[in-house]
Formats: structure tokens, C-alpha cells, sequence
């Protein structure tokens, strides 16, 4: 940045010797250092004019690319310089798969005790993309769910990232649909009874393993000719209300957030496959807040 901050200077000033006393440097220590930065980067950034020096075609070039990064380094200083030192705002990165009792547990914790400053990011995505939003710490926790089938394989991926799976509670997996589906009156749901229905299910990339998949008996799936895909909880939500299809998950649903125009109901011969918790850094501390997160989770999932 100082570099590039010389450079700037010079093409101002178009002196080495004006431009060294805006910087209060000496000219022999400026031109020193322009040398430098033009044989580390192969190019000659100015060359010599009758009253001192001219941006070459390089040079120009240059300052193209490294303008932007002290307009940035500018914004981020200013950023930082407007803030009250007294009170630093409140931050905290949760991702989890798409589950509506996150964003119900996020809101009660939210209404209790956020602070009168505070900067949260809440990313829904699919299980890669939490598993990757922790590994890179974009975000200090993520939601997840292992399943009977899958449990080997993300453990050792987690593994291998140096992440921890940490189990809140084991739940039987459920299909849900709109409140008046034709199957709604029954207690408990076959899965051979549902291929006459449309099967939604949230869309991966193509290169993403089927050990990610959102469904928690994906082999059981194939059978299932009607297939709809969908990107995003609120589209996901709007299907099952307003069509036969139906979904499969953990069969909670927070009112106000996932119903109460659907319900859910267990699937026959699936006990406790689901185990819902959460993912962080191996080792690594729980911050108040997140715990205080986490406990608001943990309520709304005993409820």
C-alpha cells in the first residue's frame, strides 16, 4: 500500500523531488523505492520528462488496477474512525441448512437480548455450504443434520477440516405437507403410500455428493418419478401448500414460520434417524452469545 501510495504521489506531482516532500521522505529514498516496485513487478512505471517525470503505458495500467485499493483502504479507515470506541457493535455468523425453527429460535434469542448495537449475518444454505462457511470462518457456527446413511461420511469430512459435530437431540424423520393432504389423517406415513404424490426436494449443484443431500433416506427416494426441485425454503414452503407434493425432514414445524398451513407426520420404520446439531471449529470456544443462541435452539426444539 505505501508503494502504491508513492506511485500515486509521483503521477500528482509529477516530480520525484515535489512528491518526496509531500511525503516527507527524502527524493533519494523515493526513487529508491519506486526502483524497487518496478523490477519486482518487470514493468517501468514513469519515464523521464524536460520537468521531471510522465506515467508510462505500464504506468497508467498500474494505477488502474491500484487506485481502487487505497480508495478501499480510505473507506475502511473512515469505517473504522466513525465508530464510538466506547461501544464496539455486537457481530456474531450463524449458516444452517434450511429450517424454519432456527429462524424462530434466532428471533426469540433477537427479541430478548440483542444489544442497542449489533451486526449478525443468518445464511441458509445447503449442508456443503454451512460445513464450508464454518471451515472458512465466515461464520462462527453452522446447523446440521447426520443422518443413519451419511453419518460416516460427513463426520470424516468434518474431520478433515478440523470441524466438531455437536448433537442437540434425535428425531424421527417426517414427511410434511399441506394441512388437507390426502394423506394428513393418518398417524403415521409408508413411504411406498407416497410415490403417488410429487416429491419436493431442495436442488444441489452438480458437483456436490449425494452425502449432502437435504433428504435424510435419499436411497429410498429413487423409486419417486415425480420429482420437483426448488432452491429456497420460502419457494419450498409454497409448493407443499399449494399442491399434493410433499418433503421430507425433521418434521418441525414452527408456526408462523412453517405453518400452520402444513404438518408433518413420522415415517413408519424410521426411528431417531435424524441428529440435529451443530458444527464448529475443533476445540474452539463458545462466546456467550452463541451459547445463549444455542439454548434458545435447544427450547424451541424441545417444544
Amino acid at each position: 500500500m505505501q508503494q502504491i501510495r508513492y506511485v500515486a504521489e509521483i503521477a500528482r506531482h509529477g516530480t520525484i523531488s515535489k512528491a518526496a516532500q509531500e511525503l516527507y521522505i527524502t527524493q533519494p529514498h523515493l526513487s529508491s523505492v519506486l526502483k524497487e516496485l518496478e523490477n519486482e513487478l518487470g514493468i517501468t512505471i514513469f519515464s523521464r520528462a524536460r520537468k521531471g517525470v510522465v506515467l508510462t503505458e505500464d504506468g497508467r495500467e498500474f494505477l488502474h488496477f491500484a487506485r481502487p485499493l487505497l480508495e478501499q483502504e480510505e473507506r475502511i479507515l473512515n469505517f473504522y474512525a466513525d465508530k464510538p470506541s466506547s461501544a464496539a457493535p455486537f457481530r456474531f455468523s450463524i449458516s444452517t441448512q434450511r429450517y424454519p425453527f432456527v429462524i424462530k429460535a434466532f428471533y426469540s434469542y433477537f427479541q430478548k437480548l440483542a444489544p442497542e448495537q449489533f451486526e449478525i449475518h443468518l445464511r441458509e444454505s445447503s449442508m456443503d455450504a454451512v460445513i464450508r462457511d464454518v471451515f472458512e470462518k465466515r461464520s462462527d457456527l453452522g446447523i446440521i443434520f447426520l443422518s443413519a446413511s451419511t453419518e460416516k461420511f460427513i463426520r470424516k469430512y468434518l474431520a478433515a477440516r478440523n470441524l466438531e459435530f455437536h448433537e442437540m437431540v434425535a428425531i424421527d424423520p417426517c414427511v410434511f405437507f399441506r394441512k388437507d393432504h390426502p394423506m394428513a389423517a393418518r398417524a403415521e406415513v409408508d413411504l411406498d403410500d407416497m410415490e403417488a404424490y410429487p416429491f419436493a426436494s431442495f436442488e444441489s449443484g452438480v458437483s456436490v455428493s449425494v452425502e449432502f443431500s437435504e433428504e435424510v433416506l435419499f436411497s429410498s427416494l429413487n423409486a419417486f418419478t415425480k420429482r420437483i426441485y426448488v432452491v429456497d425454503r420460502g419457494t419450498m414452503i409454497n409448493t407443499l401448500t399449494h399442491t399434493d407434493a410433499f418433503s421430507i425432514g425433521t418434521g418441525i414445524l414452527s408456526e408462523g414460520f412453517a405453518g400452520p398451513e402444513l404438518v408433518s407426520r413420522p415415517i413408519r420404520g424410521h426411528q431417531r434417524e435424524i441428529h440435529l446439531g451443530w458444527i464448529q471449529p475443533a476445540g474452539g470456544p463458545i462466546p456467550e452469545p452463541l451459547s445463549a443462541f444455542l439454548r434458545e435452539l435447544e427450547a424451541v426444539v424441545a417444544q
